[in-house]
């Protein structure tokens, strides 16, 4: 079943996010669960408050992702984390439109909303500042950072069993943080904020933007932690690589596509391609044997991935030629020849929202 998760926002009636599972070999609808969104929940950027909420609900409306810029592509780990593993409940980042705190919660389906976070204290103290909610895939508590007065940033989690005790996890200076976000793995799960934060499927390593060195590789520490500049130790993607990450199609191998929607190589040109991760050095050069060839014909079209399968054997990507967006799948192999999706449900499917797991 492949999950998508898409957002409306109509101008007199409350948010609702819906989240549809679908059978990719007919592309018939199998599930359908609808949240409503609090009214006291982020869902813009106007708020100036971080929450996955956020970019779910940012441009998620018929038609979005044929923009002059391709289609939307496969959302980063903390879209999945979003939501509970069964889809049963969603994080929320609550604010006080008067004092502009901020805190955390969740609603499930019924659009019951369960605050996890206390009232602002009465004391005379800084503004409580609580964002970037994301479930445990277990359900038992909600993850989110907390910002002080100096702009330092900690990860912490509160229990759904009515602890509202915070338990500090990993303390940093936010400095180039801007549009990070807060990515679990692991059992005992940790938190790591960053940027395109994208865990491995056996959590072991990660992929993320770091600003002043590019994309790279990190093995995900024991404890939770900020990945930035001199937060954790990463090893970084050579620009020999090209390599803007998908995701990962196994625990060492990362689907790549041009990192600034160009290529040097012509046959790599609006192609995709894998890394093997476990080859990097952390040199500027790239290690022989790490770069896979193209998987798809190079074209002039823009292609963009919509979706790994979770053997990482297939990819689902969108592709835009002028204002026409199709759909394709293709093996996840050198010289791959891709299939389209001719099903007329695909598009509802594939043309709105983001895919948020592929099961």
């Amino acid at each position: 079943m492949i999950v998508t998760a898409s957002c409306s926002v109509p101008a007199s009636n409350p948010a609702r996010v819906t989240v549809t599972g679908w059978d990719p070999a007919t592309w018939e609808q199998t599930v359908s669960r609808t949240f409503t969104v609090p009214a006291e929940a982020v869902v813009a950027e106007a708020d100036d408050v971080a929450s996955p909420l956020v970019e779910l609900c940012a441009d998620n409306f018929p038609g979005a992702g044929t923009s002059e810029e391709g289609p939307r592509a496969v959302g980063d780990t903390r879209l999945r984390q979003l939501f509970d593993k069964d889809f049963s409940r969603m994080a929320v980042v609550l604010v006080d439109r008067e004092t502009e705190a901020t805190g955390v919660g969740y609603v499930d389906t019924s659009g019951k909303l369960t605050r996890l976070s206390g009232e602002p204290s009465e004391d005379f103290g800084d503004t409580p500042k609580e964002e970037n909610a994301v479930f445990a895939q277990d359900g038992s508590a909600v993850w989110f950072t907390e910002t002080d007065s100096s702009d330092r940033v900690r990860i912490a989690s509160r229990s759904l069993a009515g602890e509202h005790a915070v338990t500090e996890r990993a303390v940093g200076d936010a400095d180039y943080m801007d549009g990070a976000g807060l990515a679990l793995a692991g059992d005992p799960v940790r938190g790591f904020f960053g940027k395109e934060v994208r865990i491995s499927p056996d959590g072991s390593k990660a992929t993320a933007f770091i600003t002043w060195k590019g994309y790279n590789v990190v093995a995900t520490p024991r404890r939770s932690a900020l990945f930035k500049v001199d937060g954790v130790k990463a090893t970084g993607i050579a620009s020999g690589a090209d390599c803007h990450p998908y995701g990962w199609v196994d625990d060492r191998n990362v689907l790549c596509g041009p990192r600034l929607g160009k290529t040097e190589e012509p046959k790599r040109k609006n192609s995709f391609w894998t890394l093997d991760t476990s080859r990097l050095d952390g040199t500027a050069d790239l290690p022989k044997g790490a770069l896979g060839d193209p998987i798809i014909p190079a074209t002039d079209r823009k292609n963009t991935v919509r979706a790994i399968s979770p053997d990482g054997k297939q990819l689902i990507f969108a592709s835009l030629q002028g204002t026409r967006l199709e759909f394709f799948v293709s093996a996840v192999a050198p010289g791959a020849t891709p299939k389209k999706i001719t099903a007329a449900a695909a598009d509802k499917a594939l043309g709105v929202g983001d895919v948020v797991e592929w099961r």
